[in-house]
């Protein structure tokens, strides 16, 4: 995670390469922090004994036991849930593609959260869904910093500054369903500056009609 990499990204591709959770959860910082929005929902998805063994490494266990939406917490923590349910959802896969998996698996918790509901009955394009994304993010992560610039109609372009752990594999999950649910077949192309910046050129192609 150190140092500058850069690669392109479709969705029949895998990410590839060395995990080591002790490094990545050291990196992050003590102040980062994160919403509740999405722990409520990790927090069930794995069982009881993986739940006690990541409940006994969080740095600030939540008020009886339960996350609230909108009270924040240590992004270490929220890394923590997201492995777990990585580990379990995707036991097959490599821990990078398990955790973009898992990237594009939290863009249908948040459709279906109430501040999600309210997108889903808006009708957006690959463009237009992709340009909200950094005031979709302040909801959940107020702390990181997301520019974002449309490269004419099929492209847009975002300046990443956050989501340590995170911007080399879930977030680019994200990003990638984001383009998906619009029916549209994305490529990202990647460019990773140490462990919390990045610049990510997104482009898209309409989905071709497959026979039946």
């Amino acid at each position: 995670m150190t140092g500058s990499r850069r690669f392109s990204l479709v969705p029949t591709a895998h990410l590839t390469g060395e995990f080591d959770e002790a490094a990545r959860l050291a990196i992050i910082p003590d102040g980062q922090m994160t919403k509740g929005m999405f722990l409520a929902n990790l927090c069930t998805r794995v069982p009881e004994d993986e739940a006690r063994n990541v409940r006994s490494r969080l740095r600030a266990p939540p008020g009886h036991d339960k996350y609230q939406s909108f009270l924040e917490y240590p992004f270490h923590d929220a890394m923590l849930w997201l492995h777990a349910v990585a580990r379990k959802e995707y036991p097959r896969a490599n821990m990078l593609e398990a955790l973009r998996l898992l990237g594009r698996d939290m863009v249908r918790v948040f459709l279906e959260s109430k501040a999600g509901r309210v997108v889903k009955t808006m009708i957006l394009g690959p463009r237009e869904s992709l340009m909200r994304m950094p005031q979709m993010w302040k909801v959940t992560d107020p702390m990181n910093e997301v520019v974002t610039d449309a490269l004419g109609e099929q492209a847009v372009r975002f300046e990443i500054h956050g989501f340590p752990s995170w911007i080399d594999c879930g977030l680019l999950g994200t990003l990638e369903q984001v383009v998906i649910n619009t029916d549209c077949d994305p490529t990202l192309d990647v460019a990773l500056h140490g462990h919390n910046r990045a610049t990510i050129v997104v482009r898209w192609e309409k989905r071709r009609d497959r026979p039946a």
